[in-house]
């Protein structure tokens, strides 16, 4: 007889408004230098766009440096680009032994002259990745609010 393993979802989801066009915040996910600008946790962070393709089946590497040195890279492809309404894309950590290939998505919708943005990060491989992935996006999001103004 077969049987079959529950396998839990992990995913975690964030809602955020920016003062800015769904155009402004669309572009400051797939424009190198845009994301050059925000796209870390921390202030104190600096980041390296190695390879940026934005069109669907495009790939992306991304590199975060910590003041100290220590190197955070991620790469993935393009799934989904719906001009200034969504961007979906693979996120997979370079130093992930496991090599999970998550998934995330970028929803955009107008909302009283700002942008609502609802990031969802799925198919994480744990509670403690979600929670690790939280944290660097909540700082990330927070970078890009900052970017905005």
């Amino acid at each position: 007889m077969d049987t079959a393993t529950a396998v839990e979802e992990f995913s975690l989801t964030m809602d955020r408004t920016y003062k800015a066009s769904k155009q402004l915040v669309y572009e400051a996910w797939i424009t190198r230098d845009a994301l050059t600008e925000w796209f870390a946790p921390t202030k104190e962070m600096s980041t390296v766009v190695h390879q940026l393709e934005p069109e669907v089946g495009g790939h992306y590497r991304i590199e975060m440096l910590e003041p100290n040195g220590m190197s955070h890279v991620m790469h993935g492809e393009y799934i989904a680009l719906n001009p200034f309404d969504q961007i979906v894309f693979t996120w997979e950590w370079e130093s992930d032994e496991m090599q999970i290939n998550s998934l995330v998505t970028i929803d955009l919708s107008d909302v009283d002259g700002a942008t609502n943005m609802i990031l969802t990060h799925d198919q994480l491989g744990s509670q403690v990745s979600v929670d690790m992935h939280m944290e660097g996006w909540t700082g990330c999001v927070a970078q890009l609010d900052a970017f905005m103004s």
